[in-house]
């Protein structure tokens, strides 16, 4: 008998299986609110924490989707962003913020398959991803990708684009620079960090075309504003953004 390859069911696939078991088998507190685990099926995070994310609720801004806002907010009015529109899938704080961090500097890809089924359920009415001709994650530098093994963004944006047949552009919107991690900085630092981070490839593939930039957090918007001013260049016709969190600050 033929042994069917591996496909899916490949090294990190088995991996997650194992880390999830392991997680399920032995006892373990949550890492929100340090209450033991129990039953979940979210690993790391318990069912009451996962339910309490504060998901975003329309008003919001026109443009870059500050909540509670009918119309543009003052900034917006004043100098409006070069996207089209920005949304975000909930508030980075607590849970969220957690299972993000988890997922992105602890390696806990068996989170991402969550995120993944929160954004879907939650996409805003405004966003909708088969209307789009390609989604680009945010890119991370090669020495970063090198360190954490995959980017963050791009697992997000391989799943949310793939759901609706748009192709996502890995290779096109590159940080060709690499940063300090915006974490660390306050929000001036993080408008110099990023200045001269991106560049374009191929920059005929995306000419004329609607994209959607996919990211993790929303904070300053210092990362999207470069990243939307670089891939202006290659004159599309349209650059949104969605994003799964944004802090109430943004």
């Amino acid at each position: 008998m033929e042994s069917k390859p591996i496909g899916l069911q490949g090294p990190s696939f088995l991996r997650n299986i194992f880390e999830t078991a392991v997680v399920f088998l032995y006892p373990a507190e949550c890492r929100v609110c340090e209450e033991f685990l129990g039953v979940t099926s979210v690993p790391y995070i318990c069912a009451n924490c996962w339910q309490d994310i504060q998901f975003l609720e329309p008003p919001w801004c026109d443009i870059c989707g500050t909540p509670g806002v009918n119309g543009l907010c003052d900034a917006c009015a004043i100098s409006p962003p070069r996207y089209g529109k920005l949304r975000s899938i909930a508030f980075y704080q607590t849970t969220l913020q957690e299972a993000i961090r988890l997922f992105k500097f602890e390696k806990k890809k068996v989170l991402a398959q969550h995120l993944i089924r929160l954004i879907n359920a939650h996409i805003p009415t405004d966003c909708r991803i088969a209307e789009y001709d390609f989604v680009l994650p945010i890119s991370i530098h090669r020495k970063r990708l090198r360190e954490r093994g995959f980017n963050q963004a791009a697992l997000l944006a391989n799943a949310i684009a793939g759901a609706e047949g748009v192709p996502v552009l890995t290779d096109v919107l590159v940080r060709h620079r690499y940063t300090v991690a915006q974490s660390r900085l306050d929000r001036e630092a993080r408008q110099q960090n990023i200045i001269g981070a991106f560049g374009i490839r191929n920059p005929e593939i995306i000419r004329g075309k609607r994209l959607l930039i996919i990211d993790d957090v929303f904070t300053t918007g210092a990362t999207i504003r470069e990243a939307v001013s670089e891939l202006w260049t290659a004159d599309p016709v349209e650059i949104d953004v969605l994003t799964v969190a944004r802090t109430l600050a943004s």
